[in-house]
């Protein structure tokens, strides 16, 4: 037979329980005594019968002395005797002094006066076992699920979702300023920086979260960008100053000419064309300064300046300065009167054979003539088609003319193997071409990775004079205007130019007439374009295609 779980009182009795309360199948306090009628011993009703009051042992067979006379009735009187004993309180361990009898104990026990050492469920429902002594301070103060009211908008709710979700979209709710800017608030919606001296004391400025963007656009330590567009981001309270003296796009005055524009341009490019800016003589003449727009005319009177000798169109190379032409030319007037006759006996040499060139001309000009009626008659039609060439064959044929010594301007410049020019280094200069008609001799000159301070950033372009067989009738130092363009070579639109300027500030080393060498030190531009644009292909624009460039050389 199973013997089956005890079942009786499993307490600490202040006294020791007589045998014959105890149970002889669990060997403990019975509980719900049965006293058989065969042996006379007792047990447990749960000894006997599970709680579905089956017999657990053998069906009327006693289960102690196995009588199979065997009869089993409840003893109440052993009950209640039991009941009267006197125990001890189970969490006698923990702490509880309580003693009393076995009746009393589930009163004790489950009371929420009794024992202040049971373990009992959080009546909040959080889940929490702990003794009861500490559930009213968990209740109120640790329960995650207890009833707590929002200290901000004043909400109430259970303190788990109060102190998280709830946080963290609250509208009332103080956050500290992501710039950390101080301020004057009170002690409850600030925190005070520590500073070495007690006095005076920052805070850090607290804002409700519904406040937050309000407060950004008014907060002095928000990084701002330049209202002026500079690019500048600074802090709003340094930007009144920063707008007033320090922005390069701040409006200010020419102190010469007046004119309002932004500092930039007033300091950078009108300051190298006001008219009313003061300069320096170049020659260092006791006048001293010059406005920009008499500079021209002053220098054609400087005593100081250097000028050439007014015989230099007959071969006279001599320079002096203005104030000592006179000398010169009296000193020097036979040396004049012969070289004179001399250019005059070549002109007219050269007029004589002009004059059989132009004969030749017309008479070449009248058989082309006699050609175009025979064509027309031939034909029948007056009206003759012409296809046009696709852009990229026009520039080639341009092209075809690079290198003949006859090139006026404009003029087309080709440089093949780009790629090869960039790696090495190397410096491009063009065949030679004339500004116009016996004008001035010139060429172009290209540095491929650009020249100081630009190297390897920008493509560098420059004219440079030189030695001509027509000086002696031009006029020095040169004065104009040239314009470099580099061709789209897909389409006929945006081409890319610079203008090349002579005038009174260009120095003479880079105008004056060459008499040292085969050419002048170039005059241009160090930041034509920058290689990114140069390399760059859209569907409208390329200048940089199978390797090589065009680049077109015009007089304004």
């Amino acid at each position: 037979m199973a013997i089956p779980r005890p079942c009786g009182y499993d307490y600490k009795f202040i006294d020791t329980p007589p045998d014959r309360y105890i149970c002889n199948i669990c060997h403990l306090p019975s509980r719900d005594p049965y006293l058989t009628t065969c042996c006379g011993y007792v047990f447990c009703k749960s000894s006997y019968l599970d709680d579905s009051k089956r017999i657990i042992a053998l069906p009327n067979v006693c289960p102690v002395c196995s009588d199979k006379e065997f009869v089993a009735y409840i003893n109440k009187q052993l009950d209640r005797e039991v009941k009267c004993l006197h125990v001890m309180c189970i969490n006698k361990e923990r702490g509880c002094e309580w003693q009393g009898e076995l009746n009393d104990i589930n009163n004790h026990l489950g009371n929420s006066d009794g024992c202040q050492f049971e373990n009992v469920k959080c009546t909040n429902e959080c889940g929490k076992m702990l003794e009861r002594q500490y559930l009213t301070t968990h209740v109120k103060t640790k329960c995650p699920r207890r009833k707590v009211e929002c200290q901000y908008c004043h909400v109430t709710a259970e303190h788990q979702f109060i102190d998280g979700e709830h946080k963290e979209q609250c509208l009332k709710l103080p956050l500290p300023c992501p710039n950390n800017c101080t301020s004057s608030y009170p002690q409850s919606v600030c925190v005070r920086k520590r500073r070495a001296h007690p006095y005076p004391r920052e805070v850090i400025k607290y804002i409700p979260r519904e406040d937050m963007e309000t407060h950004k656009e008014e907060c002095p330590l928000q990084e701002v960008e330049c209202s002026f567009k500079c690019g500048k981001m600074l802090q709003r309270q340094y930007l009144t100053r920063h707008m007033e003296t320090d922005c390069p796009h701040r409006k200010v005055d020419c102190q010469y000419c007046h004119i309002i524009g932004g500092y930039q341009f007033i300091e950078g490019e009108h300051k190298e064309q006001c008219p009313k800016l003061p300069l320096p003589c170049p020659n260092k003449c006791e006048i001293g300064s010059v406005l920009h727009e008499d500079m021209e005319a002053h220098r054609k009177e400087c005593p100081l300046e250097m000028v050439q000798c007014e015989y230099h169109n007959v071969g006279c190379e001599e320079r002096m300065m203005r104030k000592r032409k006179k000398g010169h030319e009296d000193k020097k007037a036979k040396e004049h009167l012969l070289m004179t006759k001399l250019k005059l006996r070549i002109t007219e040499d050269k007029l004589s054979s002009t004059e059989n060139k132009l004969t030749s001309t017309e008479t070449r000009l009248t058989r082309l003539e006699l050609m175009m009626h025979r064509l027309i008659h031939t034909s029948g039609s007056s009206n003759m088609l012409i296809g046009s060439a696709h852009w990229s064959s026009h520039l080639t044929a341009m092209a075809a003319r690079v290198g003949t010594v006859s090139q006026i301007c404009p003029t087309i410049v080709k440089i093949s193997k780009f790629a090869n020019y960039k790696t090495s280094r190397c410096v491009f200069c063009s065949e030679f071409f004339y500004s116009h008609s016996k004008g001035y001799k010139m060429c172009l000159r290209v540095y491929h990775t650009g020249d100081r301070p630009t190297i390897n950033v920008y493509l560098s372009v420059f004219l440079c004079l030189m030695k001509g067989p027509h000086d002696d009738e031009l006029t020095w130092p040169l004065r104009g205007k040239f314009e470099v363009i580099l061709l789209n070579q897909i389409s006929d639109c945006k081409h890319h130019s610079v203008t090349v300027t002579y005038d009174g500030r260009t120095p003479d080393k880079y105008a004056g007439r060459v008499t040292g060498g085969d050419r002048a030190t170039g005059w241009g531009h160090t930041e034509f374009i920058s290689n990114e644009n140069l390399c760059k292909v859209i569907p409208t624009c390329q200048y940089l295609k199978d390797d090589c460039v065009f680049l077109q050389v015009s007089k304004l």
